[in-house]
């Protein structure tokens, strides 16, 4: 089974890819063109 995703850190706002292969996985911040972490605006709506 493989899946990517994108998390968020609720009290940061920095975006994380997260991908995941078998039994292995990783993560890694979500950079922007300029090499800057991506960071969504607080607070954040779970619907």
């Amino acid at each position: 089974m493989d899946s990517i995703e994108i998390w968020v850190d609720t009290q940061t706002g920095v975006n994380y890819v997260f991908r995941q292969s078998g039994y292995a996985g990783g993560l890694t911040p979500l950079l922007d063109r300029d090499g800057k972490p991506v960071v969504s605006a607080l607070p954040l709506n779970n619907d």
